[in-house]
């Protein structure tokens, strides 16, 4: 399975309060018992996973949030044109839109040092488009078991229906096709858990003790957890989400070693509630900008919930729960989310764009075990070191993940980018490449990596990050434009000049610019940015804690 980035649990507590996209109360998932009071702590469960997730994505779907802000967009003149867009764009290569979707469910069996094994399966309300799901290349047969090959990574495909979708790693097969693939109510839906998830319209659980040892230390040093060091005491932790008309009630049980370390957590928690409505404060008094202000009733709410957060401790056992009531206009930010959503395209095209170069990187690396950092040498191998001299761009190797494969196919392997023959296919530049924000040169692109002493090296992967995956840039969008296929980037010498740094980056968009991190995620980064920052987030063994205003 790929390597996926794990979520802190302050982001994770942050990001379920503030967001009110949760629906309705939820059926039950089997012998549950009852659905649960909302803002009920979940119990605590005792699993060898080290997590499981399960989504009721129906019961949000028919959301009375849900189903007017789908209104609103409809009354809106151009709602219906966005609303399809972002549909489009939200899940690319699953085989169905968002809001077909009834279920999700996930389960990590295992977390290794070169990747995990998990098992995801996705239940819609119509049929998969079998070759367009989980990126199955067209025309691909199934096994002798039914399982079709994912066309960029080791893992399986299954359908158990044909309103069904199951993605699972290879050495999770056998069990599945004993489980879940022939009822429905096997592994991983053990009796347990779907008794947590009953009635629930989320249910997250994430054994902490199960992760290894090294993600463990990069959780210690992201900034989430740097100044709550107490809350990496946690040894199991569960989350609910239960969402009743237009209130979603959060709630989360940590367990902890003993009493002592539950209620330090219980300390560091409320310092991070405590900071985290401070920062809110400052985001409401402070001047605001065309997203802030449109979202403004939505972040005052969320502020509210965050003031009213309970959190409690039972023996060895944390508990919170905050519950977000979406007592706003709905119909008015919807207007409101079209303008802005218009005005932003540019921008987010370009994020979209990013996410799938990511997901390349990640696959070239799944192939070969290792980045192509500077290019690919000779047959198409990537350099291995900064003296050998590479012929074609890393933009270039990861052609064939990004359906691409005939164009790469056209490439002579054994010849420099300008070659008679490979220079003719710089026109054909990928439209992933091309500049959204503004106008740009035919085969022109400002997509780089950073390259050099003070950033990445030829031959390197997953492990020689020393600073974690989350914390080192792997794309930016660079000031200036090179070939595509020239392999041209941004080289950082290990002391860079002052104010040199910044006059490299940026100026496709109005006040910062795009990053791609290797853990995949792609953020916007504020032109404030200093230039220590970039350096630290560009040097990927450097040590040091990336300062506050990344």
């Amino acid at each position: 399975m790929k390597r996926r980035s794990f979520l802190p649990l302050g982001a994770l507590l942050a990001c379920l309060v503030a967001v009110p996209a949760c629906g309705k109360k939820g059926p039950k998932d089997g012998d549950g018992g009852g659905d649960p009071a909302p803002g009920t702590p979940p119990a605590a469960v005792t699993s060898d996973y080290v997590a499981f997730v399960r989504l009721d994505a129906k019961a949000i779907r028919e959301n009375a949030i849900v189903t007017e802000l789908k209104q609103a967009f409809g009354k809106s003149a151009n709602g219906t044109a966005v609303w399809d867009k972002m549909e489009t764009e939200a899940i690319k290569g699953l085989g169905v839109k968002p809001t077909e979707i009834d279920s999700v469910t996930a389960c990590v069996a295992e977390v290794g040092e070169r990747g995990s094994s998990v098992i995801v399966i996705i239940a819609a309300n119509k049929a998969f488009n079998k070759n367009s799901t989980f990126d199955i290349k067209p025309d691909t047969k199934p096994d002798s078991r039914g399982f079709y090959k994912e066309r960029y990574g080791n893992d399986l495909v299954h359908f158990p229906d044909d309103k069904t979708a199951v993605l699972v790693s290879p050495a999770l097969a056998d069990k599945y096709l004993e489980g879940y693939a022939k009822n429905r109510t096997g592994w991983p839906m053990t009796a347990e858990f779907t008794k947590a998830a009953s009635g629930r319209t989320l249910y997250a659980y994430v054994n902490l003790d199960k992760l290894p040892a090294t993600m463990r230390d990069e959780l210690a040093r992201d900034r989430e957890f740097k100044d709550y060091p107490a809350l990496l005491g946690c040894k199991a932790l569960s989350v609910a989400g239960d969402l009743r008309g237009k209130e979603l009630s959060l709630s989360a049980r940590g367990t902890f070693a003993d009493a002592a370390a539950a209620g330090q957590g219980k300390a560091a928690l409320q310092k991070a509630l405590n900071l985290a409505t401070g920062e809110i404060e400052k985001v409401m008094s402070g001047k605001l900008g065309p997203a802030e202000t449109m979202f403004l009733p939505a972040i005052k709410a969320g502020h509210r919930a965050l003031k009213d957060a309970k959190v409690d401790t039972n023996g060895a056992d944390l508990t919170f729960s905050a519950t977000y009531k979406a007592d706003f206009d709905i119909t008015k930010m919807a207007n409101d989310a079209v303008k802005v959503y218009e005005e932003t395209l540019p921008r987010l095209t370009a994020q979209n764009n990013l996410k799938q170069i990511g997901v390349a990187l990640h696959a070239i690396h799944d192939a070969s075990g290792k980045f192509p950092i500077i290019g690919l040498g000779a047959n198409g191998v990537p350099v291995k070191n900064a003296t050998e001299k590479p012929l074609l761009s890393w933009r270039v190797a990861i052609l064939p993940y990004i359906e691409q494969d005939n164009l790469y196919k056209q490439f002579k392997l054994n010849e420099p980018w300008d070659s008679e023959h490979n220079k003719k296919l710089i026109p054909l530049m990928p439209k992933l490449y091309a500049p959204t924000g503004k106008p740009g040169q035919p085969g022109m692109t400002h997509l780089q990596m950073v390259v050099g002493p003070g950033g990445m090296q030829p031959g390197a992967t997953f492990n020689t990050i020393t600073d974690g995956s989350s914390n080192t840039v792997a794309v930016i969008e660079a000031a200036n434009a090179v070939t595509w296929t020239k392999p041209d980037d941004i080289v950082l010498p290990a002391k860079p000049a002052p104010g040199a740094l910044k006059k490299l980056i940026g100026g496709q968009f109005p006040n910062g610019f795009n990053v791609l991190m290797w853990d995949g995620s792609v953020r916007f980064v504020a032109d404030t940015i200093s230039e220590n920052t970039l350096r630290l987030l560009f040097d990927p063994r450097d040590g040091m804690v990336i300062p506050s205003d990344w």
